[in-house]
């Protein structure tokens, strides 16, 4: 017995695509910054300062003396040489008042009397303790005046350049599909 065949015979279809890559360029540029910074103004008022020299002390270690501090110092000598007469004439006049009890007064007071002593005592050097000084600073006065910093800033915007891709679509084998029979 012959039975009838069916024969099929297919053949798949085939697409063709042609894919055209999208292009994407981005470019960020530094943005333009310029910063500036001016210099403050600055000023210094500075007083003079105070500086005092005594050297008065030095000075009358030399025996060189001005005339009020001479006058007071012959003042005091002579007060002295006044008060240590006056007791030498007490004790004089004591002695001549008990001239009863021998000896010769007047001759021994006569002798006493009869020189001169005085001694000099030229100055001598000047020391260095002795110049007194003293110094007073005068004072700073500091005026500062801040400048602000300049800053300039520019923007840049970024560059963008985009091309869409593409898909071409195309057959490439037509689907075919035979069937036959065959006894």
């Amino acid at each position: 017995m012959n039975i009838p065949q069916l024969r099929v015979q297919s053949t798949p279809g085939r697409i063709g695509l042609a894919i055209n890559k999208p292009e994407q360029t981005i470019k960020q540029h530094k943005a333009g910054q310029s910063i500036q910074q001016p210099k403050a103004d600055m000023k210094i008022e500075q007083k003079p300062g105070k500086l005092t020299i005594d050297q008065t002390n030095a000075w009358h270690n030399l025996d060189l003396k001005n005339v009020l501090v001479r006058t007071e110092e012959l003042v005091g000598i002579a007060n002295n040489l006044w008060m240590e007469g006056l007791s030498r004439v007490s004790r004089e006049g004591d002695e001549l008042m008990r001239i009863e009890n021998g000896g010769n007064p007047i001759a021994a007071q006569a002798k006493r009397n009869a020189g001169f002593e005085f001694t000099l005592q030229p100055g001598s050097r000047p020391t260095y303790e002795l110049v007194q000084t003293n110094y007073q600073p005068g004072e700073a006065q500091i005026y500062i005046q801040r400048r602000e910093p300049i800053i300039d800033n520019k923007k840049r915007d970024p560059e963008h350049h985009y091309r869409p891709g593409n898909v071409h679509v195309s057959m490439e084998q037509m689907p075919d599909l035979k069937i036959d029979w065959k006894v």
